[in-house]
Order: C-alpha cells, then structure tokens, then sequence
C-alpha cells in the first residue's frame, strides 16, 4: 500500500472562498470565514486525510495590490505560503462580473512557479453554467493549470472530485 503526503496553497484575492474551502477539506472550522475582506492576516494549516493520503492545506492571505505596511506583509505572506506546496490551488470567484486586476497579479505572480497549478472556480452555484466555460476558458489562457475544477466551497458540490485529485498528486512518503 503506498502512502502519500504533501501541501497544497490556496491562494487567490480577497473573498474568494480560499478559508471556507479549507474549513470544507478539513471538516473542521480552522479559519476564520466572514464577508469582510482580509480576514485572514496570516497562514493558516488544516490537514486532511483522503484514502491513504495526508493533505496540508494552506490558507493563505488574499492577494491584492498592498498599499499600507500591514498589506504588504499579508501579501508577502500569501507569497510564502506558495514556495513549498506540491500543489497550488488558484481560487477565483465565479460570481465576479469580471477578471479583476488582483487576479491577473496572482496568476502573473506565479509564472514562475515549480508547482503544479490547479484553477478552482469557486461559488459556481450563483453563477449560470454557460458562462463557467467562458470563465475558465478565459483564465485557463493566462496560465498552465493542470486541471480546472469548478465547486462550491460553501455546499461542497465538486469537492470529492478535487480530494481525489489532490490525493493523487501528493508525492509519495510516510
């Protein structure tokens, strides 16, 4: 039996649904979820087990574009939260009108990355089907995602699909 263990980051901007998708993988409330923006200050861990996986989940802070000292270091710290994932969920909301500028820097922000990248389009239940595809054609444009998962963190619909995935992606260890 092969044992598997491994971080994945969620990242994405401000109130996109990166802790309420954490609290839903973890089955546990471990971030704080509210509508005020910037909730999240810090990193936040939640660990979650799929089959014979080990999943550290980590939240990050949203990613915008900082003015004051305080949001810089948020933003720097969403950053770190990236470096070591195996895995980077990218989260976007669905019911945005529009790819907003903070977007376009965190998908820009990790070009670079040697991490596999996964878009998760969040709250895909406020949001009719038809425009999902366009949605994620759009954005799957802009970056090499592996995979495009489409969910709601808030209902759980799509999540054993993405549990799955992210299990199977996990390297291989103890």
């Amino acid at each position: 039996m092969t044992t598997r263990a491994g971080f994945v980051a969620l990242i994405g901007e401000p109130n996109a649904g990166k802790s309420t998708l954490l609290n839903r993988m973890v089955g546990a409330k471990v971030s704080i979820v509210t509508h005020k923006v910037q909730t999240t200050r810090a990193r936040i861990r939640g660990v979650a087990l799929e089959g014979e996986a080990q999943i550290v989940f980590v939240d990050t802070p949203g990613i915008f574009t900082a003015k004051r000292r305080l949001e810089r270091a948020m933003v720097q710290a969403a950053w770190a939260g990236v470096e070591d994932a195996d895995v980077v969920l990218v989260i976007h909301d669905a019911g945005r009108k529009r790819i907003s500028d903070d977007t376009r820097q965190v998908i820009e922000g990790l070009a670079d990355s040697r991490s596999e990248l996964v878009l998760v389009l969040n709250k895909v239940d406020l949001v009719k089907r038809e425009k999902l595809l366009d949605l994620a054609a759009e954005l799957s444009a802009m970056a090499n995602f592996s995979k495009v998962f489409m969910i709601s963190a808030l209902t759980g619909d799509g999540l054993e699909d993405l549990m799955d995935y992210l299990a199977d992606r996990m390297p291989e260890g103890p």
